[in-house]
């Protein structure tokens, strides 16, 4: 394009330049000599009047000044270039100037009838034939000369039409690239790169479009259980290629009606136009969990997709897109959170969350004050001797009732509180363990220690309540979460190693529910294992739950960790849990319910 605009810029100066020299050439100095010849001609017949007596002496003037200003005009700068081709015009031309301004001493003094006149015209007569034939000379070169440029001016006129052309052209390619890098622009403002699926923008505009038209619609919002953890596990790569598979699972399995974005994150997002009652929503539900049923090989692994789903209803639930989307996302994070197969909103989950929100802002306060109740669980071993406490919390709330410790526990880790809790824990009860422990040496509190509350810090500041209260590290037991060990093993691993070192003793919580992988729990730091109590549950007649129970005792035996055995609640069970041997701690109601603290060196006497 710029080629062709210089090519162009070119051919307009080149016939730029012609017309100037045509102009010169053909109009500017013919027309002066034909201007000089003509006031030649009337300066000598005013010359001839004034001898007659015919004409007064002042127009006598008046021709002589006008013929005066002829010959200025083809020797000033502006023709110079034009006559220089033409010596012999230039030469008559100042011959002719020489003459006229010489005569002018003779044409003043002037009168009628003075001989002189004879003299004013043989002065000039002779220079009127070679002038007249220059004209005519000149006349005739610029003929040929237009006839010589004329051509030109058509080999111009077609270059420039060409360049112009290629000018016009290039633009329109210029504009059709632009079209197409908007186009490509648009995509991407509107697309997400890694899936290629509309974007968070994009469906907001949709979802905008279907509300202005009301028109009905559900919308499924989706994300991957285990998403974080196979990133941590398996690197951006692997996560990424998981998530094109999702993504492009759910695209296959769309009806008509529907429609796929990603909605920032790893979450996508489903649109069914028109379905709204909730027999087709679960149906709906039912066909995207089929979708994803079936193992997907990636990288020599093979990925299993557990979705978290969370379902919202419009016009139902919400009548605007801000209420709509967050009310999705609730649905979406209580799924996460009770591991449930999908969540359709409803109303009285924003009573729930309400009430956790009032319950957030009056903990600090309870904290404060010391309203919490705390209760002791007792863990005793295979001969019935009692080595340990489990805390457990109750708070009576004023507006509430009775909130339980794991309603209590997942508030404190919902609006940041865990970590508060936790020390207030430990510092209301290791005052007491201090004096139990003077007659009951070794005696250990466990306590649930939470993920979010699970850093370095917050090692230092256990060891430190425990200073203050004369109890070494070896007083305190944490239970730790399958999720939150084996979240990113090469993160864990070192706190682990830390708490260890530091001489805290940690316990595996709700061992056997999880998705730990066994050989990396054999070479993570643990002290225990503990089953959860739902493992105990119809363990009182030969079974399935007693086969279960007794392939976990095994497992345990392989990884060499002794076991933990929550909900040991009758005497059956605990005879069971006694014959698979292992001599695992116990905790239950038949080994001891939950104890006040004025309980506790009582029942300490007695096991």
């Amino acid at each position: 394009m710029l080629t062709f605009g210089l090519g162009a810029a070119h051919t307009l100066v080149g016939i730029r330049k012609h017309n100037d020299l045509l102009e010169r050439r053909t109009y500017e100095v013919p027309w002066s000599l034909m201007q000089l010849q003509l006031e030649v001609n009337r300066f000598l017949d005013a010359v001839r009047l004034l001898h007659a007596g015919a004409i007064g002496h002042d127009e006598l003037m008046l021709r002589y000044d006008i013929l005066w200003s002829r010959t200025p005009v083809l020797l000033s700068s502006q023709l110079k270039d034009t006559l220089s081709e033409r010596p012999d015009l230039w030469l008559l031309i100042q011959q002719i100037e020489t003459r006229v301004r010489a005569m002018e001493p003779l044409v003043k003094v002037l009168v009628p009838g003075s001989p002189a006149y004879q003299l004013l015209l043989a002065e000039l007569s002779p220079y009127l034939e070679p002038l007249t034939r220059t004209l005519t000379a000149t006349m005739h070169s610029n003929v040929m000369f237009y006839a010589e440029y004329d051509q030109t001016y058509r080999q111009l006129g077609r270059q420039l039409y060409v360049r112009i052309g290629g000018l016009g052209g290039s633009t329109l390619l210029l504009l059709l690239l632009l079209w197409r890098e908007l186009r490509g622009y648009r995509h991407q403002l509107l697309h997400d790169p890694l899936t290629g699926l509309p974007n968070r923008f994009s469906l907001q505009r949709r979802l905008e479009q279907l509300m202005a038209r009301r028109l009905p619609f559900s919308l499924i919002l989706l994300e991957l259980e285990d998403a974080t953890r196979v990133h941590h596990r398996f690197g951006f790569e692997v996560a990424d290629r998981l998530q094109q598979a999702f993504a492009g699972r759910l695209g296959q399995g769309l009806q008509a009606g529907e429609s796929l974005a990603r909605c920032g994150g790893d979450g996508l997002v489903v649109v069914a136009e028109g379905v709204v009652e909730l027999a087709e929503v679960r149906a709906r539900l039912s066909r995207i969990r089929q979708a994803l049923v079936a193992v997907e090989p990636i990288a020599d692994h093979d990925f299993y997709m557990k979705p978290v789903i969370g379902v919202v209803l419009y016009p139902a639930d919400a009548d605007n897109l801000v209420d709509l989307l967050a009310r999705g996302e609730l649905a979406l994070a209580l799924c996460r959170r009770d591991r449930q197969p999908y969540v359709i909103f409803d109303p009285s989950l924003l009573k729930e969350i309400r009430r956790r929100q009032q319950l957030a802002q009056d903990l600090p306060a309870a904290l404060d004050s010391g309203s919490l109740n705390l209760g002791y669980l007792p863990l005793v071993d295979a001969d019935d001797h009692c080595v340990g406490l489990q805390l457990t919390l109750q708070w009576r709330h004023p507006a509430f009732g009775v909130i339980g410790d794991s309603e209590l526990w997942r508030v404190a880790e919902q609006f940041q509180l865990a970590e508060r809790l936790l020390l207030w824990l430990l510092d209301h009860a290791g005052e007491a363990l201090h004096d139990w422990r003077r007659s009951r040496p070794g005696l250990f509190l466990n306590l649930t220690l939470p993920a979010s509350a699970f850093r370095a810090t917050v090692l230092e500041l256990l060891l430190a309540v425990l200073a203050r209260h004369g109890l070494d590290a070896g007083a305190l037991v944490l239970d730790l979460s399958e999720e939150t060990v084996m979240a990113d093993p090469h993160e864990t691993r070192p706190l682990l190693d830390a708490f260890r070192e530091r001489g805290i003793r940690l316990a595996l919580a709700d061992f056997g529910s999880g998705c730990s992988v066994w050989g990396q729990l054999a070479r993570l730091p643990l002290d225990w294992l503990k089953l959860d109590e739902v493992f105990c549950n119809g363990i009182a007649m030969e079974g399935e739950a007693r086969r279960q129970l007794r392939l976990l005792f095994e497992l345990a035996g392989l990884l060499s960790l002794p076991l933990i055995c929550c909900g040991v609640n009758n005497p059956a069970e605990l005879e069971v849990v006694r014959e698979l041997g292992g001599r695992p701690l116990l905790q239950g109601r038949q080994l001891g319910g939950v104890l006040a603290a004025v309980e506790v060196p009582p029942w300490l006497a007695a096991h």
